[in-house]
Order: C-alpha cells, then structure tokens, then sequence
C-alpha cells in the first residue's frame, strides 16, 4: 500500500475489501456504485462492500452490468445497457474507491482530492442519467378528457359539443387515441386505458 496527499493506492485484494468495509462502515450521507460484470442478484452484489450500510437504511444508487433493476428499501438499482468501464464506489460525495490493473496486479485506489472525487462523481452521475427507466407512459390532459367523455358522453355529436369542436375532429381524434393505446374499439380504449393506469 503507498499513499500520497489525497490518493491511497491499495494492492493487496484483501487490504481492499477491508478498507471498502471500513469507509462504508462510516458512511452517513450516501453510497454510489458502479458494479461491472456482477453476474449475481444486485441486491447481493451491493451487499459485499455496504451490507451495514443497508442495515442502516443509507441511501445507496447502484449501476449493474447484468442483474434486476428496481427498489429494494434503501438501494435503487439500474442496469446499463453498456459495459461499465471499472468498479467504482462513491462514498458520501467526498471519498471514491475506484479499480485499477497495472503491471503490479490488481487493486484500488482511494481518492479524496475533491476535485478527483468530482470528476467520478460527474462519471457515475452520468452512468446513472443513461440507465434511467423509460419515462412513465401517462395521457396528455387532452387525451384524459377525451377518455372520459368517450366512456360517459357515447355519441361523436354530444362528445364535440363537450369540447368545443367538430365531430369530425372528435373522430379524427379518438383514431389516433385507438392507435396510441393499441387497441381497435372504444370499449377496448377504455379497458386498456384501465389497465395502463390513465383513468
């Protein structure tokens, strides 16, 4: 292990697990995560280097190259669609533990100048925007009234006056609605919108 002002570089593995541990350990803010080739479940993968930090319900953020996206109480995990470049740990914004290979074998490095910590908190914050799920599929406040008329008012004619326009755009309108939900008839408009959560 050698370490100058701000970096810490550790070789031995072991070393590494138990400096990873300690600084979890002592976590209060946050921890992020960038795991690559996990092959196992994220919530296990999270757990090797802050189990006690999930104990304490610490907000964690983990990038996974394989494994289940979702929410698990304190951890949120994302998949990337692309693989990660190394192993990185961000620990309450103000420490990062990233991999590294050289002619030495592998280890890690510790870095506490900020402005090395900012540039890998930039390098996880924009790993994370890229894996963000799909937004939410939610109607237009255009397309909510118009389901509710279409499931309350039934004619095209009593629709158009409810909206203030033809009947023609009423129809025009409530194809492209049909269209957008996937489905061929009104009845199969309303049901579908149902399930999506619309209504």
């Amino acid at each position: 292990m050698s370490a100058m002002t701000g970096i810490e570089v550790i070789s031995d593995p072991g070393l590494v697990r138990e400096r990873l541990d300690e600084l979890s350990f002592f976590a209060r803010g946050s921890i992020c995560a960038l795991q690559p080739r996990t092959g196992m479940p994220a919530k296990r993968a999270a757990r090797r280097p802050d189990e006690r930090s999930l104990r304490r319900s610490l907000p964690i953020r983990l990038v996974v190259e394989s494994g289940h996206a979702g929410n698990y109480g304190n951890l949120t995990v994302r998949s990337s669609p692309r693989p990660l470049p190394h192993r990185l740990v961000i620990i309450d914004e103000t420490i990062a533990v990233t991999s590294r290979t050289g002619s030495t074998g592998h280890g890690a490095v510790v870095v506490r100048e900020p402005a090395l910590v900012l540039g890998l908190r930039r390098l996880f914050e924009t790993t994370w925007a890229a894996c963000a799920p799909p937004p939410m599929d939610l109607p237009t406040a255009a397309e909510r009234r118009l389901l509710d008329l279409l499931l309350t008012c039934g004619t095209d004619e009593s629709i158009a006056r409810s909206l203030g326009i033809s009947a023609r755009q009423v129809r025009r309108r409530t194809a492209q609605l049909l269209r957008r939900l996937e489905v061929l008839t009104r009845f199969a408009a309303g049901a579908e919108a149902a399930r999506r959560g619309w209504l």
